[in-house]
């Protein structure tokens, strides 16, 4: 698993900010803040959108390395971020200065984000497998295997695997934001 939360110091370091300003910035605590660098804490979905947002960076720039462009992808090597609430991220094409960012979501038996989701630009997000209930807005959909959503990412949504088994689903959001 990738340690995201020095991967986010080096952020910080590299924009000359102390932790003291972001936490006024953002509203985490100093020792969130410090016990996430350090490895000593998780990070929720929506929290790390804010940090991300804040910093004006995407998990693709936070995760990636500065090589030649890639065309192959392999699974063993995707930049993978856990959130509490049993939730996976997987980054799927780990590149820097792209225009669409794709993620696969794990999600535990009965998993779900702990916080609706907003962002900017637009998602498009398939079920690969199990059932799950997204929330979009003051609506709910019932999505299976094969369905799928399009939406603004800056509607407040929230994912909920209903399956008794591990659920997974592919999101793809443009412009980059998580």
């Amino acid at each position: 698993m990738e340690d995201i939360g020095s991967r986010l110091r080096e952020v910080r370091n590299a924009r000359r900010l102390s932790i003291r300003k972001v936490s006024e910035a953002t509203g985490f605590s100093i020792s969130f803040l410090s016990r996430l660098e350090t490895g000593k804490s998780s990070i929720t979905v929506k929290n790390l959108l804010k940090l991300l947002q804040f910093y004006g960076v995407t998990l693709a720039d936070v995760l990636s390395d500065t090589a030649a462009r890639k065309v192959t992808f392999r699974r063993e090597e995707r930049k993978r971020v856990e959130s509490p609430g049993e939730v996976t991220l997987e980054l799927l094409v780990d590149e820097h200065g792209i225009a669409m960012e794709s993620l696969l979501g794990t999600f535990q038996a009965r998993a779900r984000y702990q916080d609706r989701i907003e962002h900017g630009g637009e998602e498009f997000a398939m079920v690969l497998k199990g059932e799950f209930r997204f929330e979009l807005g003051d609506a709910a959909h019932h999505l299976r295997e094969g369905d799928c959503v399009y939406f603004r990412g800056e509607l407040p949504h929230s994912w909920e695997n209903l399956s008794d088994d591990e659920g997974c689903l592919l999101m793809v959001m443009t412009p980059p934001s998580v």
